[in-house]
């Protein structure tokens, strides 16, 4: 997690303001040493971040398990940070003695690279959102043709859908939000934007995920006005599930 604060800045996919700067680091947590890794983040790691938080440093701090194995040797957890801006960061600060000292022991007995590495890390913005109480997420991963089309259409065509999607209770439905990304960008880069889908149960996400041959007819009006067929033909990268481990924010 050194690496997380020290090089900046999770989104808890629930309550981060839009605007925001997140990093998130991707790791590869080796095998058989899944609960040394979540128990020292989640015992020591977090004090740190929370005192970071309590001071008005970070917005958020928060980690995640990926549902399942996408790939063998692909990351399988996620460390999310959020601050208030670019501009609020101040590295110094957050590694002091004092917030260091919250774990009660030393930063060396609990380091987390050794055993997970990692594979790669994102910078990206909040773009929009709503906030909801999320168990899991979806995150949609994406690479679109047009970046300036797909962030507006979301905005203004799909989010109000979500909204009532998510007001109605239909799906299990709990909160929804998109970022872009900040760095690394280009052609080689795995994804430009992502979005995100909440639920509070694992059967809800398995449901919104399965294939429906009919839409309702909100899902229906959307559908026809939407531009997605353009702006990203080929659909989303990659939509993988994650689990909430903890979360942490300010109040």
């Amino acid at each position: 997690m050194k690496n997380l604060l020290v090089i900046a800045a999770i989104l808890l996919f629930s309550g981060t303001l839009v605007g925001q700067v997140a990093y998130v680091q991707f790791r590869t947590v080796k095998d058989g040493k899944q609960n040394e890794f979540v128990t020292k983040e989640t015992k020591y790691w977090s004090k740190v971040a929370k005192k970071a938080i309590d001071k008005g440093l970070m917005t958020g701090w928060s980690l995640w398990r990926k549902v399942g194995i996408t790939e063998r040797g692909a990351p399988n957890y996620v460390i999310m940070n959020t601050f208030a801006s670019a501009e609020s960061i101040d590295q110094s600060a957050i590694w002091s003695a004092e917030n260091l000292e919250a774990m009660g022991v030393s930063p060396g007995m609990v380091q987390t690279n050794d055993i997970a590495p990692t594979a790669f890390d994102y910078w990206l913005k909040i773009e929009d959102m709503i906030p909801g109480e999320n168990k899991y997420v979806v995150v949609n991963y994406a690479r679109p043709k047009n970046l300036g089309g797909f962030i507006s259409e979301n905005k203004s065509l799909w989010k109000p859908l979500h909204a009532k999607t998510i007001k109605s209770g239909e799906a299990g439905m709990t909160g929804w939000g998109m970022m872009s990304v900040i760095h690394p960008k280009g052609n080689m880069s795995r994804f430009s934007v992502l979005t995100w889908d909440g639920f509070g149960k694992m059967s809800d996400v398995m449901n919104y995920l399965s294939y429906q041959d009919s839409y309702n007819e909100d899902w229906q009006r959307v559908i026809s006005k939407s531009k997605m067929n353009e702006y990203l033909p080929d659909g989303f990268n990659y939509s993988i599930a994650y689990e909430l481990v903890m979360g942490l924010e300010s109040e």
